[in-house]
Formats: structure tokens, sequence, C-alpha cells
């Protein structure tokens, strides 16, 4: 009986499989779903993202001075590689409403007696504002700022000295350096393009999953409704988790950037999250009335998950609750662990406590809807 049963549920899931598969090849909107839009969208945002980083950005220089010096300050901030310097006719006034209007992303801003002040061991300012609404190109168009006015600094002595002819005494030196451990570059690459893939193909497989659901009814008549379920679901499995691993080896191959890591973790972890992905799908479907009601959710969903997830804020700065919400969310354990593979060295246990984890989510799902799924299903698609 026990071997009549596993045979009798293998057929229901092959079957399921091949009519699954022989469908999707020729519906024209399962293709839009699982690959043409999401390659079209993953190009779109590595052509924002080909640089790697954003360069050459513009920024207003105010310089009350005009001496040699503050000449000096334009002309090695210019020369970086972020910042593309101009002097606007109108002065600060001018400077002011083009960095309101998004015309420059920064503003340089040199005090009058720049010079005469540092020759006499006072301490001037020199401020460069930003446009903190454009957070990404604002703050990148700072980037030279800090290493150029710290190598100032340290020249500073040795230029006194041969401004006025007198040798000053020697005194202690502290010098600051930081760097990034991981992404030494600044590349977007290796952060924005990287997390907005992995949220990306989230949404497609919910709304894949909806799709699917909602033209399941067949599945009602089936010997095995589980299994069959299981069979008609598991091409999608295979279909997005070849997808996100050929964008992630895309990035690899065309953008140059590095992996680090073992390349099957990141398949195991890959596979394990799209069935997560999966399982909410399903749970969108179920527990609505309509298909409609369950691809409006989508979007919330989406939203939150972009939000909670770490990509927007890091979580070890949310307050309890959302560290709470942000931790259901099976983004987030898929981004620490795909950054963890993509960046360094992980050993296998850790990778292995997030597969597991993320399999709880077919699991709960498996149980919230074992009895709701085949009722729904039933159910006539409604406008509510």
């Amino acid at each position: 009986m026990a071997m009549e049963g596993i045979r009798c549920g293998w057929r229901c899931f092959s079957l399921a499989f091949r009519r699954e598969v022989r469908k999707a090849f020729r519906q024209p909107e399962i293709h839009w779903i699982t690959w043409c839009f999401p390659l079209i969208l993953f190009g779109l945002i590595g052509s924002n993202f080909s640089e790697g980083t954003l360069l050459e950005l513009p920024v207003a220089v105010v310089d009350n001075d005009h001496s040699p010096l503050s000449r000096e300050l334009i002309r090695k901030l210019d020369a970086g590689p972020h910042a593309q310097l101009e002097v606007p006719v109108g002065g600060l006034a001018e400077a002011k409403q083009r960095m309101s209007s998004a015309q420059d992303y920064a503003m340089l801003y040199i005090p009058r007696d720049f010079e005469a002040d540092t020759l006499g061991g006072r301490q001037p300012q020199v401020v460069l504002f930003y446009n903190a609404l454009f957070y990404g190109a604002g703050l990148y168009a700072t980037q030279d700022f800090p290493g150029l006015m710290a190598e100032m600094n340290g020249n500073a002595r040795s230029y006194v000295t041969a401004m006025t002819g007198k040798t000053l005494p020697a005194l202690p030196q502290v010098t600051l350096s930081y760097d990034s451990l991981f992404n030494a570059s600044g590349s977007y690459i290796y952060y924005q393009q990287f997390s907005a893939t992995i949220h990306l193909l989230q949404l497609f497989v919910v709304t894949c999953m909806i799709y699917v659901l909602a033209r399941s009814k067949p599945l009602l008549y089936s010997s095995s409704f589980s299994m069959a379920l299981l069979g008609k679901l598991a091409p999608y499995t295979l279909i997005y988790t070849t997808l996100l691993m050929g964008e992630l080896g895309l990035l690899v191959w065309i953008f140059d950037a590095r992996m680090v890591g073992n390349p099957f973790y990141m398949l195991a972890v890959g596979f394990c999250y799209v069935i997560a992905a999966q399982s909410i799908g399903m749970l969108l479907y179920t527990f609505t009335r309509s298909a409609i009601t369950a691809y409006t959710l989508v979007g919330i969903l989406v939203g939150a998950a972009l939000t909670f997830s770490g990509t927007v804020m890091p979580e070890l700065s949310m307050p309890l609750f959302a560290q709470i919400f942000a931790n259901l969310e099976p983004l987030t354990h898929a981004l620490y662990a795909m950054f963890g593979i993509f960046l360094r060295q992980v050993p296998g246990k850790p990778i292995i406590e997030v597969c597991a984890l993320l399999m709880i989510y077919p699991l709960v799902a498996a149980i919230l809807i074992r009895n709701r799924l085949t009722a729904r299903l039933r159910m006539p698609e409604t406008l509510q």
C-alpha cells in the first residue's frame, strides 16, 4: 500500500510537471513573468550602474578668497574622479539656486581671508554642502573632499614655512585611516545592483505564483492534490533559480564583480529563497477572494520587503518591532547570506542554517493552506 501510494504520488507529480512545462512554453505571459521582464529590468539596472560608481558630478564653487591656496584647493578637488567643479557667475546666490534645483549636487564654500588665516595660525573653515535629497549623487560628490583636506592639513606646515620664511617647530601628527572592509572600491555593483537583483526576483516569483494558481482548478481532480500541486510549481522553482544564478553570473562576467565565496552555496540559498517566495505567493492567493486583490497586495509586500530587509535602512538601527518584522521576511535572510557568499569566504554551517530557516516558510504555508487552498480553487473569481 505504501509503495502504491508513492507510485501514485510520483505519477501525479510528473504528470503535472510535464503538463505545466508544455503549457508554460505556449503562454507568452509566462515568458514575460519568468525571464523576459526580469532580464529587461536587470539590463536597465545594469546600465545605471555600469560605471560602478558615480563620477564627475557637478559641484559649484564659491571662492571668496581668490588666493593661491584657494585655487590650489579647487584645482585638486576638480582633479578627483567624483567632482566636476564649476564657478557660478552669480556667486553664492546662484550656487544655492543651482544646488536646490539639482543642477549641482554640492557646493564648495571658501571663506574670505582663507589663506591669511592659514598663514596666521588661525583655523579657517572650508565647507562642502551637498543636497541630501539626492543622497547617492550628493554624497558621492563629496568623496574626494575628506582626503584632500587631510592632505592640505598635512602640507600646511611646509606651505606656511614657504610663504613666511620662518621655520616652525615640529609638532606631533595624528593620522586617521579608515576604509571599507569588503567593498573597498565603493562600487554600486557590490550592493545596490546585487540587492536589487535578489529583491526584484521575489516580485516576479510571487506574481507568477498568483497567476499560475488562479488557473489551477484542474488540480482538484487529481488523485493526489498535494503532489500534483508540487509538480505544477516545480518548473517555476527551477526557472527562477536558474534565472537568479544567471543574473549573478552576469554580474561577475560582464560587470567585473568578484565572487569570493563558494558558488554552490549561492545556488543552495537561491533555491531555498525561491521556494520561500513561492510560499508567500501561495499564501496571498489562498487568503484573498480574487487574484486582483492578491496582485494588489504584492506591491505592499515588495515595498515592505525593500524597507525592512536592510537595503534601505540597516537592520541594527531599527526599533525592536521593525527588526522582528524584518526577520519575518525571507528576503532579509537571503540577502545577508548571499552578501556573505559574494564578498567573503563563508563556512558551510551558516549556509545550512539559512537554508533551513528559509525552508520554514513553505512548511508554515503548507500548514496554513492545507484545508483552504482547495476551497479557494473552487471559488469563482470576484472583483473584490
